[in-house]
């Protein structure tokens, strides 16, 4: 009397009468919504060194005009005019800043050391040219998807969880 049955014991598993399936449905490929990539078109040349643009994910705006710009032709244009010092660099240090940095060591290890940082894009001009880059991702991209009613049978969505005054508020894992 005190054994279970094999059959109880398989049942009731290490986790104490818990499934080890999953209630998970699979994801269906054809109702995953990615946005359309972004067109491909010509970009007017690099407003400093007039060479075409190459990658456009990499470039910079320019802050007179908003155009994008080479990153590699901005940081030759500022190494120009800032003229680092030795062991410096101008390096790109994001959100439309570079600056010169310098390694030094510290407890051993390498590290960059900001000596000096230059502004050069407008960080809250939107450019038009960089909206267009991610689209589903910028704040600025206004997604337009399909109603619920169409992506999902009626079967399909009785199966979701139910939050609020109609359910229980408890969801599987």
């Amino acid at each position: 009397m005190g054994q279970r049955s094999s059959r109880q014991n398989r049942s009731r598993g290490k986790q104490g009468g818990r499934s080890r399936r999953s209630n998970k449905p699979a994801i269906d490929p054809r109702k995953a919504w990615m946005p359309d990539p972004p067109p491909a078109r010509e970009y007017p040349p690099c407003t400093v060194s007039g060479e075409p643009i190459d990658d456009i994910y990499s470039a910079i705006a320019d802050p007179r005009t908003g155009e994008p710009s080479k990153l590699d032709s901005v940081i030759q244009k500022l190494t120009e005019q800032e003229q680092p010092g030795e062991n410096e660099r101008i390096c790109y240090i994001g959100e439309g800043q570079f600056g010169v940095v310098r390694e030094v060591s510290r407890n051993g290890k390498n590290v960059l050391e900001i000596v000096r940082r230059i502004p050069y894009e407008d960080r809250h001009a939107k450019q038009p040219w960089r909206r267009e880059l991610s689209p589903g991702i910028s704040r600025d991209y206004v997604p337009k998807p399909e109603p619920i009613t169409e992506l999902y049978t009626p079967e399909e969505e009785r199966t979701f969880p139910r939050f609020g005054r109609g359910g229980s508020g408890y969801m599987p894992r």
